[in-house]
């Protein structure tokens, strides 16, 4: 079994979909229990679902995410207070390992993408994370700022680790049983008759299908290899907020165990070229 924590005050239903949102989607595969008549069958599958991750900005809302260098980004604007929203597509509970800068949004270290500690969200929930967990009652806000007052840097200064270097990256990693997951589709069978559907049940398994190659053809796939040029903000440690949390034992065996499988968001300050009315000092040359 692994401790993992719920969010006793921000589990929420999960709402409508955002287009400014990180979206991946990821395979799962399950094990559906069919009813056909008297007989109970089993059939195996494997279906995209979309996980998503937010960055709520305290003054804007959703940040607005575009890409550079071929990676999801957001702009940052110095001393912006923000929060991490987690939206779980499963029937099943999962466990989320969140990180900000490289270091684990709970225990504040550096972990692998499977070992640090995580947050758990209901099935088809979402939970909203509004900071550093400093304790079982507290956060401390995640704001940005710059690299060198960065949570990051302080936590590599005590340490004698560069932590720093992995500042502007936020990630998440999903995670789940496949026990329980395999449990709630035998618990959930379809039903299927021996006699001749009619015309309605066909059209409706026309839909069905159309749904299901719409939600395929929407899979996003994106290069997670490290940015080349070093990213200038990282994100700081602000004030206390009281966000109580439950540790619990969750078991998973299945889920992102790789960073390209991860949802992963990069950000940085905007780079503005001021444009300069008087650019140069001195006389108009004179044309020979």
């Amino acid at each position: 079994m692994r401790s993992a924590l719920i969010s006793a005050a921000v589990l929420l239903t999960l709402g409508a979909s955002h287009a400014q949102a990180a979206v991946k989607q990821f395979d799962v595969k399950y094990r559906q229990a069919i009813q056909v008549d008297d007989r109970r069958l089993h059939e195996a599958r494997s279906l995209p679902h979309g996980f998503r991750m937010e960055i709520v900005s305290d003054p804007e809302g959703v940040k607005q995410e575009t890409y550079k260098n071929g990676r999801p980004y957001v702009v940052a604007q110095k001393g912006e207070r923000y929060s991490l929203r987690l939206y779980n597509p499963l029937p099943v509970a999962v466990a989320v390992n969140l990180t900000v800068d490289g270091l684990n949004s709970i225990s504040g270290k550096p972990c692998g993408i499977a070992e640090g500690q995580k947050w758990i969200i209901d099935p088809h929930g979402t939970v909203t994370i509004p900071g550093w967990q400093v304790s079982g009652g507290e956060t401390r806000r995640f704001f940005f700022t710059d690299k060198p007052k960065s949570y990051a840097k302080w936590r590599g200064d005590e340490t004698g680790m560069d932590l720093a270097a992995n500042c502007g990256v936020i990630g998440a990693a999903f995670f789940w049983s496949q026990k329980d997951l395999d449990r709630y589709y035998d618990d959930h069978p379809l039903y299927r008759f021996s006699h001749r559907p009619t015309a309605f049940s066909g059209s409706r398994n026309k839909a069905s299908g159309q749904m299901m190659a719409a939600s395929a053809c929407a899979e996003m796939v994106a290069d997670q290899a490290t940015m080349k040029e070093e990213e200038k903000a990282g994100t700081g440690m602000g004030e206390r907020e009281s966000h109580p949390t439950v540790q619990v034992d969750f078991d998973y065996d299945r889920g992102m165990y790789t960073l390209a499988q991860a949802l992963v968001i990069y950000y940085d300050f905007e780079k503005h070229i001021e444009p300069n009315p008087f650019p140069a000092l001195g006389y108009a040359p004179e044309m020979p």
